[in-house]
């Protein structure tokens, strides 16, 4: 009796606990593409490299507004005028997926080639 009695409180209390605690179905915010995939829709081969016809890596850093935007935005290459083309191309473009942290610093490398 004493056994029957404890399982069926201990069953009653797992039950209680159960139900408190609902397991929650969380959907996260992945976005849809990464955020080169993102980038590179943006972005077209720079003047500045056509001339030469070289490929090459440049590295970005920004930050994504509650907005999705993209500001803050720093390009580090050696080449002024690839630069500021890319900023032109760049400012005020929306990311989806990544603004909910606008502190958050971004680094992202681009890799161009000659058409």
């Amino acid at each position: 009796m004493k056994k029957t009695l404890f399982f069926l409180s201990l069953v009653g209390f797992l039950a209680t606990q159960a139900s408190a605690t609902p397991e929650k179905n969380r959907k996260t915010k992945a976005p849809k593409a990464s955020m080169e995939q993102q980038l590179s829709r943006y972005i077209t081969y720079p003047d500045a490299m056509k001339s030469t016809h070289q490929a090459g890596v440049v590295v970005i850093q920004f930050r994504v507004n509650d907005a999705n935007e993209l500001n803050n935005l720093k390009v580090f290459s050696k080449n002024e005028e690839l630069n500021s083309t890319i900023v032109k191309q760049l400012v005020g473009k929306k990311l989806v997926g990544y603004g909910d942290d606008s502190e958050e610093l971004h680094t992202v490398r681009l890799r161009f080639q000659p058409e």
